[in-house]
């Protein structure tokens, strides 16, 4: 029974599921890195609104960068260990390719509101429209 379920795990579409997996999970700390580079330029230049409340809540409870980056890299941990672990199986690569769609459209949306929000006056009119939600790190 063991060799069986060995061989069911060690199967060569099973090694080559394994390898997008862990190809898709490069991109998701690659795409992960990219978003808190961006977050916190924002945040220490024009600030921003951030849409994650809890991100948003650790912002404004420490006005630290690090804590920002700790979450970050502390969440993206444990979904990149979760998928590796699931990595032979058909949910762990749905799983990867879901994470990498929607870090995908998050860096969509970050260029898209880079590009909307280059004048600083229409950032002011968003920080007064918004001030109970606007972050920014000095």
């Amino acid at each position: 029974m063991t060799s069986d379920v060995c061989r069911q795990f060690n199967s060569e579409p099973q090694r080559r599921r394994a390898r997008r997996v862990i190809v898709l999970l490069a991109g998701i700390v690659v795409l992960s890195l990219a978003d808190l580079i961006v977050t916190l330029g924002h945040l220490r230049s024009t600030g921003m609104i951030e849409a994650n409340p809890i991100a948003a809540y650790l912002i404004r409870m420490t006005r630290s960068p690090w804590v920002l980056a700790e979450y970050k890299c502390l969440t993206v941990g444990i979904c990149v260990t979760l998928l590796y672990r699931l990595r032979r199986r058909a949910w762990g690569e749905v799983g990867a390719w879901c994470a990498v769609g929607i870090l995908t459209v998050m860096a969509l949306l970050w260029h898209t509101y880079s590009t909307e929000l280059e004048s600083h006056a229409e950032v002011g009119i968003v920080q007064v429209e918004e001030s109970s939600q606007w972050l920014q790190l000095d």
